[in-house]
């Protein structure tokens, strides 16, 4: 790795998405800026509330008139998690960016060694999470089988247990800028792009207040964008599947024949219509759904509409 010359001291400019954050946005803010400050860097904040309904914006503009390095968006509505970071992304200024949740489950005392490793010369910092000493949960298990088999189908490099906490050169926030894609995984861009990176391990802590908002049915829409974005093996899946019940269907018709010829099969039987007819359509049914998906998408991406809708920011200029 060769190192470029790293501007000192660096400005670092953290995006945090928050939704319904309030208990936790003015404790985050603290640790970052220690943090930071530790590190020998200059810091600024960027929240981008992605449609919080608890006070959190009130809590954010409080904060903000004690300290004009805090700089904030506003969603009109709840546009989920990876839209708020491609906004906190498209507007953040700085020579790296620090991305990490606002439920302090991503330790702001690590960001340090994030630095450290910048200065040294990658260009992406990648955090790999680190389950909890003893048996991990059903989440912990269900992630890394994703992550896995993602890797094994995509001709991306995906990070293994890998989290939207990282930092990113410049230069690689402005290459991500340039992708406008409706359907963000930014795990799975950052690694496409390609720029020299490292990765340092984190154990996650406990959250700070409030609750999660990864609940089962967003961790299965993470994953399907994850799917559908770096792979079209499920295309060829439907392929293969096809030309499989294909030619069981000639074996079948073949076997039932010479059966039947020989006389060990007095009439056609209603059970194996019906399984037929199950398979089949079933086949089909399959099929088409994920065909579906995959031009769902492409209609969405047509439409070019935006990946969110701000209602007001603070501390930042339109470009």
């Amino acid at each position: 790795m060769d190192p470029r010359p790293r501007p000192e001291p660096p400005l670092v400019v953290a995006v945090v998405p928050v939704r319904d954050e309030a208990g936790c946005v003015a404790e985050l803010a603290r640790r970052v800026h220690a943090a930071v400050a530790s590190a020998s860097a200059r810091c600024e904040i960027l929240f981008v509330d992605d449609g919080s309904r608890d006070g959190t914006a009130e809590r954010i503009a409080e904060l903000r008139a004690a300290d004009p390095t805090l700089k904030s968006i506003h969603f009109t509505r709840s546009f989920g998690h990876q839209a708020a970071l491609s906004a906190g992304l498209r507007f953040a200024r700085a020579d790296a960016v620090v991305t990490l949740d606002g439920d302090l489950q991503h330790p702001p005392e690590l960001l340090p060694q994030l630095i450290d490793a910048w200065r040294a010369g990658a260009d992406v910092v990648h955090t790999v999470r680190q389950g909890p000493p003893g048996r991990p949960g059903w989440k912990e298990r269900a992630g890394r089988l994703f992550y896995a088999f993602l890797a094994r189908i995509s001709a991306t490099p995906i990070v293994p247990a890998g989290a939207d906490f990282r930092l990113l050169d410049g230069r690689v926030v402005a290459a991500l800028n340039e992708l406008e894609e409706h359907f963000v995984f930014v795990r799975g861009l950052v690694p496409w792009l390609g720029f020299p990176e490292t990765r340092v391990e984190y154990r996650p802590e406990p959250r700070f207040a409030g609750h999660t908002k990864y609940r089962l049915r967003p961790m299965l829409r993470l994953a399907l964008d994850g799917i559908l974005s770096f792979s079209v093996l499920p295309l060829r899946v439907i392929g293969l599947l096809g030309a499989a019940t294909a030619l069981f269907g000639v074996l079948f018709g073949i076997f039932a024949l010479v059966a039947h010829v020989a006389g060990r099969v007095e009439a056609s039987g209603w059970t194996s219509i019906v399984v037929l007819i199950l398979i089949f359509g079933g086949v089909q049914l399959l099929s088409l759904g994920v065909v579906s998906e995959y031009v769902g998408r492409t209609y969405e991406e047509v439409k070019r509409r935006p990946r969110y809708v701000i209602d007001r920011m603070q501390g930042i200029e339109w470009r």
